[in-house]
């Protein structure tokens, strides 16, 4: 019998920042935003770019994917089962392979077809590159031996988003919780996605006594799916040396977002605490 265990690991890249470079892979747009709901034709084109190092020659697959987030934002793949939502089998791509060599751009063009049987609001899919050359990583025992092989393989995802008819973007900021873990001060919160089409966030919060500023700390952006829920906590750094116990304090948190008209809309949430009293600030 083979002592060998062989194991297949796909390193899955998944970006929402306006440009990515990993390594010596490189993709920009990183994220794709197509707005059809003016669009007359029955379908829509667009690209992006990918590349590698300047001295290497990486060869890559493309295919899509069918996807969404957790409650806690993470990536969840979905099988294709014709999900109205889903532009698994209306999206065309070109090339679905090719080789990109000495930091020279390739570009992959993408056509989305059959947009008027599409729902009003968002879909969506992610188009996967895949690198075909595979990476073999030797595990040894404490003897020395070879205990196994792990077969790795880099991937880095592009989620193409499509608005269609009449969208909206609306976003509630359901609960904060400021508590104290481990000796570190953090705020549990809860954004609700109630329209038809994500929301991307980002925002700041504020920690005060009296009209002092205390600490201001940045609230880690996302995106939040359409008709979802997303849990994050947000880890505040500095304030067990700063504050005090028995003192009053307070704090701002404060999350912005655009709206389908590219309108800024501001959701916050402010109270006060005293530290070693915390469990009461549930608000």
């Amino acid at each position: 019998m083979r002592n060998l265990l062989t194991v297949c690991v796909l390193f899955a890249i998944f970006v929402f920042t306006a440009d990515f470079a990993s390594a010596a892979i490189k993709v920009s747009p990183a994220i794709i935003a197509i707005d059809a709901s003016k669009v007359k034709k029955d379908y829509i084109t667009g690209s992006f770019s990918v590349g590698g190092g300047k001295d290497e020659v990486i060869r890559f697959k493309v295919y899509p994917e069918f996807f969404e987030h957790s409650a806690t934002g993470d990536y969840v793949s979905l099988p294709d089962k014709g999900q109205p939502n889903s532009l698994m089998g209306k999206l065309k791509f070109y090339p679905q392979e090719f080789t990109c060599k000495d930091g020279n751009d390739q570009k992959v063009r993408f056509t989305v077809t059959e947009l008027k049987t599409l729902p009003a609001g968002e879909s969506r899919l992610v188009l996967f590159l895949e690198d075909t050359k595979t990476k073999e990583l030797i595990i040894r025992k404490a003897n020395g031996e070879i205990g196994g092989r792990i077969i790795v393989k880099t991937r880095v995802g592009v989620p193409i988003y499509l608005d269609r008819g009449n969208y909206t973007r609306r976003g509630n900021l359901d609960s904060v919780v400021f508590k104290k873990d481990n000796n570190e001060y953090e705020c549990a919160y809860k954004i609700i996605s109630s329209g038809n089409s994500r929301i991307n966030y980002n925002g700041f919060g504020y920690v005060s006594q009296g009209d002092k500023l205390i600490k201001q700390f940045v609230v880690n952006g996302s995106s939040v799916d359409p008709n979802k829920s997303l849990e994050r906590i947000q880890k505040i750094d500095g304030l067990k040396d700063l504050i005090a116990d028995g003192q009053e304090y307070k704090i701002k948190f404060v999350v912005t977002y655009k709206d389908e008209n590219d309108r800024e809309k501001i959701l916050k949430k402010e109270f006060t605490f005293i530290p070693n009293k915390i469990a009461q600030s549930k608000i």
